[in-house]
């Protein structure tokens, strides 16, 4: 049996991380936009650098605050802007680029890669949560 701390710090399946996109669509399908996650975000997501496992209450808290503050800001960027979602609780960051989808008539916002790191410097528009 497990323990809870064990539990706590296990990776984040691709099934857990399917079921984050789709929330993450859900929330954002009122703007327009499609959530998408890289194959090196995925790989990101559980990598030992992070110091802290990055979880997924952590995951959804993200996208959840993201949409409540910058939800209507997100798509006014227009396709190709790149920026850095940034929770300061938890000094996870997810840089982006938003990229319009032809197929669908609507914007990506393809998460390109998460790191959990205090003082995270980037050039790009910081949307802070």
């Amino acid at each position: 049996m497990k323990t809870f701390t064990t539990f706590l710090n296990e990776n984040i399946t691709q099934k857990q991380l399917n079921a984050i996109e789709s929330y993450a669509d859900r929330l954002f399908r009122a703007v327009d936009i499609d959530v998408e996650f890289t194959r090196h975000f995925i790989d990101r997501v559980n990598d030992s650098r992070n110091k802290k496992q990055i979880t997924q209450s952590e995951l959804i808290r993200l996208f959840k605050q993201t949409y409540k503050k910058h939800g209507k800001q997100i798509p006014q960027m227009g396709d190709e802007a790149q920026a850095v979602i940034r929770d300061m609780q938890t000094d996870i960051n997810m840089p982006f680029v938003l990229a319009y989808d032809n197929r669908n008539k609507e914007l990506d916002l393809v998460a390109k890669t998460i790191m959990r790191k205090k003082g995270f410097k980037t050039s790009n528009k910081k949307l802070d949560i």
